[in-house]
């Protein structure tokens, strides 16, 4: 009997102790700066203020999110969709495998939404 009872207590007291193990060792990953995602991953395409112009002032590929007429055409989660699953043909990748749902909003929100011409959206300067 006292076999049968430490087979079963063992696994039982394991469960038990797991949840107050992994909440001892979960630390708190740091934010992702998208500003700096932005700069690394969106730049050639998009333009380092948003607006899809070169430095050169010549029209680069991407959408130009500086423009109000043109955005309007668009909701947060139209964005969002475009930049977690890209555009057809490698024109834009997915990156649904590196940001969250949750940055993937917060880049549309805090950044595509509020790019100004001329203002580069710089890595680690606050948010407006």
């Amino acid at each position: 009997m006292s076999r049968s009872f430490s087979s079963h207590a063992l696994p039982i007291l394991l469960m038990a102790a797991l949840p107050n193990l992994a909440a001892q060792d979960v630390k708190e990953l740091p934010k992702k700066d998208l500003r700096a995602f932005f700069s690394i991953n969106c730049v050639v395409c998009h333009g380092a203020d948003g607006s899809a112009r070169g430095a050169d002032g010549s029209r680069l590929k991407g959408q130009d999110f500086t423009n109000a007429k043109e955005m309007k055409d668009f909701t947060d989660a139209d964005l969002a969709k475009t930049i977690r699953k890209g555009k057809i043909f490698g024109r834009m990748p997915s990156f649904k495998d590196r940001l969250s749902d949750a940055e993937i909003m917060e880049l549309v929100q805090q950044i595509v939404r509020k790019a100004e011409k001329g203002k580069v959206i710089a890595p680690g300067a606050p948010e407006k």
